[in-house]
Formats: C-alpha cells, structure tokens, sequence
C-alpha cells in the first residue's frame, strides 16, 4: 500500500507518550534528536535529518541526511520541506511541544507553512495537539481530559461555529487580538468546528489531575 502519511519525529522534550495516536504504515522521518522518540516508541525511521547538534551523533544505522548547523530552517522545517517534496500532503509532527517557546512557536508557524503549500498539518506532544482549519468544517473527536480552544491565527476569523461544546458558538467572529475561544470542553462525542472565512487555530490541552 501506498504511504499516504508522513509522520515527524520532532526533538521535544516531553518524556510520556504522544496524546495523539502514531498512524501505522506511514512515513517515518526524524528530525535530529526526534529519533530518540522514534525509539522509545519502537518506530524504525525512513530517515533522519539534522545536524546532530541535538543527538549528539550521525545516526549512521539509519538512512540519513547531515544537515549544516547554520541554516535558515530549524531541523524540523526542513523535515518538512523533504516530506512535501516527497509529495505527502498529510503531515503530523509529533514531539512538537514541552520545549522552549520558541521552538513551539516555530512549530506552529510551520503549520501555516504547510497550509499555504495544500498540505494538512497537525503537531502533537504529550499534554497538547494544535492544527489549523481554514474555510472548512472538521468534526473533531472527544478527547477525555483534555480542553478546547480556539484562536484567530488569521487578522479575523468570521462564521465560527462551535457545536457539541460546552461553550457553543453560533456564525461567531473572532479577533487575533483577544482570546475568547480559550479553555472549552467537548461534550458530545464529537465537536463540530467551522470556520467560514479565515485561518483558526485548534488546540487541546490536557487538564492537570490531582496526585
């Protein structure tokens, strides 16, 4: 079967596992050090790339590209440039967050990256999962224990419904400028999210529990 997905093992921090689950079948590239999630996760990757700034060494029992330390693109952007070239249009990077908030925020620019270029883009972690929606509708699945938020990542985000939430939204309009989807919850088995003009950013988070 053809591979359909391309699946980015990012160099994030977090020790517990991926809140999303890993796609089987897919493809496996790791960018530097998001080969040791790879392994913990007992994934073999397709191939891996960096500088090895992170991982300390050229991982030289995979198949890999050595990528140079002064370089335009972080080690996962470029990741995702060689999984667009290699033509995969659905493009999930786990690993993506826990880190400094830098490297998040340039995560989640990436997923702008991809939307401009026809590709679906989600990053995951541990506690966290974020994609972006544009002009579209998406039923998103209940996830126990996690929140819903939403948030303008376009100037304005016009016609946000928001439906089997706690919080509902009816042909809402949203503004990048203050925060008034953050911290919902869904309560049907699934939430129905639409936004009729404009990018929005989707993100769950995971309720801390009690020891």
């Amino acid at each position: 079967m053809e591979q359909s997905i391309c699946v980015i093992f990012a160099g994030g921090p977090e020790s517990g596992t991926p809140c999303m689950e890993i796609p089987p079948d897919a493809y496996y590239l790791c960018a530097d050090s998001g080969l040791r999630l790879a392994e913990r996760l007992q994934i073999t990757p397709d191939l891996v790339l960096g500088d090895y700034d992170s991982l300390g060494a050229v991982p030289e029992q995979y198949p890999h590209l050595i990528l140079p330390v002064e370089k335009d693109d972080t080690d996962t952007m470029y990741a995702v440039r060689v999984a667009l070239e290699k033509g995969f249009r659905d493009i999930r990077i786990f690993g993506a967050f826990g880190g400094r908030i830098d490297h998040t925020f340039a995560n989640l620019q990436t997923l702008e990256f991809l939307l401009k270029h026809g590709a679906k883009g989600m990053l995951a972690g541990a506690n966290d999962y974020a994609f972006l929606m544009e002009n579209e509708t998406r039923l998103l699945p209940q996830r126990n224990g996690f929140t819903l938020s939403v948030f303008a990542w376009s100037e304005e985000c016009r016609g946000v419904t928001l439906r089997g939430v706690h919080y509902p939204l009816e042909h809402g309009d949203l503004s990048r400028h203050f925060p008034l989807g953050c911290s919902n919850e869904i309560t049907a088995e699934a939430a129905e999210i639409t936004v009729a003009e404009g990018v929005l950013l989707v993100m769950g988070s995971q309720l801390e529990r009690d020891a």
